[in-house]
């Protein structure tokens, strides 16, 4: 963490809401692909370009000093851009606020989103979308200012900021109405609201997913001392397995997002990259080999392109690789994977097998 004033850190996070795009932004959303009148696949190919929902965030979506947007979850929509045009390149990024991807997802306004939605029973019932497999594996986390003293404030009475109709905001609902906790909360429209409040320090503490609070804070400016991170108490907090949504309409196009998060995942487990993807393809397990080459019978009958999971991986890279650059140890957040890693080195990325 910095030094500059709180003033300067809020609107160097609220600048990072207007609208990002890399292509031209259509008014109208095309929901005739969600009556069935043309499969998502066939409107992405007319189009040109993959639309894909985001929240903003730092490490996860953002704009950088050029305009162009950056991030953990910008990343998956080019690889998947990638797996079905071709091109990573071709994507339109959209900002979407909480809860409005499931609506922008069902009406055809982005094709997928990837807008940091926690996959739950009663989303998965209540919208007309699929969730596709976890991308991110995070928990609850709290954030609270420290005592004058230097000492945590997270054991006496405090007031934690949330954002409202958040897993977040239900599970401190509980946890405050068992009496475990002697905190009060105040919920926020949305995260940027829940985030000015508490750099304001109109709350003692805020709470959000711990990568969330993490790459948020990373640059207040402040002394590193001045904030406490912590985990929720495992028995209480929420597990927060961040999944793409899609409209549950188009089998193939659910499909086509979900193998190419797992060609991410296999590739990162299998140790294959960018960088060495083209001799893999050849030397490779036998399982990588039928992953490079796309296995072009079944990729035409889900309308993929014969050589998509090489394209994802040479133009994008692995699961790996896209961590590392935007939240690992090659970004300014320096998370540590964790559960997110391959299930062979104790995280929770386990794919299907591909043959």
């Amino acid at each position: 963490m910095g030094s500059k004033p709180v003033a300067a850190t809020v609107g160097l996070l609220l600048a990072l809401q207007p609208l990002l795009s890399a292509g031209t932004v259509a008014a109208q959303p095309d929901a005739a692909a969600r009556n069935g009148d043309r499969p998502v696949l066939a409107e992405i190919e007319r189009r040109g370009v993959v639309r894909c929902g985001v929240s903003f965030n730092p490490g996860f979506a953002a704009n950088d000093d050029g305009g162009r947007p950056v991030g953990f979850m910008v990343d998956l929509c080019r690889a998947l851009a990638a797996t079905v045009l071709g091109k990573a390149d071709a994507i339109e990024i959209r900002r979407l606020s909480k809860p409005q991807e499931f609506a922008a997802v069902a009406t055809g306004e982005v094709d997928v989103s990837f807008a940091q939605t926690s996959w739950t029973l009663t989303r998965d019932a209540t919208y007309a979308v699929d969730f596709g497999p976890p991308i991110f594996y995070d928990v609850q986390g709290i954030a609270a200012w420290r005592l004058p003293d230097g000492h945590s404030a997270l054991d006496g009475d405090l007031t934690v900021c949330v954002p409202a109709g958040t897993t977040t905001q239900a599970e401190l609902e509980t946890l405050i109405g068992g009496g475990k906790r002697p905190w009060k909360l105040r919920s926020f429209p949305g995260w940027p609201d829940t985030l000015e409040a508490f750099l304001s320090r109109d709350c003692a503490a805020i709470s959000a997913d711990r990568a969330l609070l993490t790459t948020a804070l990373h640059m207040l400016e402040t002394p590193q001392d001045a904030v406490e991170i912590a985990d929720i108490p495992s028995s209480l907090a929420s597990r927060e397995p961040l999944a793409p949504l899609t409209p549950n309409s188009d089998r193939n196009w659910m499909a086509a997002v979900r193998w190419t998060m797992y060609a991410l995942f296999l590739t990162d487990d299998a140790g294959v990259s960018g960088a060495n993807a083209n001799f893999q393809r050849i030397t490779g397990t036998s399982e990588m080999r039928r992953l490079l080459s796309g296995m072009p019978e079944v990729a035409a009958k889900a309308g993929l392109r014969p050589d998509w999971a090489y394209q994802a991986v040479v133009q994008v890279g692995n699961y790996g690789e896209i961590f590392e650059r935007n939240l690992g140890n090659r970004s300014p957040f320096k998370l540590d994977r964790g559960l997110n890693r391959p299930w062979t080195q104790g995280g929770l990325l386990y794919a299907p097998v591909f043959q």
